[in-house]
């Protein structure tokens, strides 16, 4: 769209569209509890913004250096790490609908605890999951929840971008490297500790 900048578009592909099918796969009436761990990424923060645009209650967990961009999204913060259900439980006391876990790992089996139903969603193979991972396959079956199941197709990125123009979804592009400096980006990305989204931009 012409509302978009290429910075912002080349954001939206992989990220928002991740956290678009995840939100839509977990299927949460307005007015749900929703905990995203590691919010303060590209797909989280995506995510956290088309939660609170379909009416949920989003709960995150994020570094303490990313607390004041997950609270301006509207979600209320949670530092991870060791205590973090007691910390979640101080903020949500009847527990959270459903997951959807950015991290994997040692921090997905513990903060699994803090479901409020069942995993699976019930009985019924028709019924939504309610916890989902696009980090940690292995460990989420394990508890009973499923992996993302990505579209990845043109009707999901109509979406995300529409809601991109229209000033619903901002991809927070918050580091932006040339071409040459592509290895710092990448090293970037990999410590984890990034704010939203990092491009590389490439000069014509």
């Amino acid at each position: 769209p012409a509302a978009l900048s290429f910075r912002a578009a080349a954001a939206l592909p992989v990220a928002a569209a991740t956290a678009y099918d995840g939100v839509h796969q977990l299927s949460l009436l307005p007015g749900a509890t929703l905990l995203i761990t590691g919010v303060g990424g590209g797909v989280g923060v995506a995510a956290a913004q088309l939660a609170r645009h379909a009416g949920l209650t989003v709960v995150g967990t994020a570094s303490a250096g990313k607390k004041d961009l997950v609270e301006s999204l509207g979600v209320t913060w949670v530092e991870p790490g060791p205590g973090v259900v007691e910390r979640v439980r101080a903020v949500a006391p009847q527990g959270v609908d459903a997951i959807y876990d950015l991290v994997g790992g040692a921090a997905l089996e513990e903060i699994a605890g803090v479901l409020r139903a069942p995993v699976g969603g019930g009985d019924a193979a028709d019924k939504p999951p309610r916890l989902i991972t696009a980090a940690d396959s292995a460990t989420v079956t394990r508890l009973g929840g499923v992996a993302v199941q990505r579209a990845r197709s043109l009707a999901v990125l109509d979406v995300v971008t529409g809601l991109a123009a229209a000033g619903v979804l901002d991809p927070h592009v918050s580091y932006v490297y040339p071409l040459e400096r592509a290895d710092t980006a990448l090293r970037a990305v990999e410590t984890g500790h990034a704010r939203g989204k990092v491009v590389i931009e490439v000069a014509v």
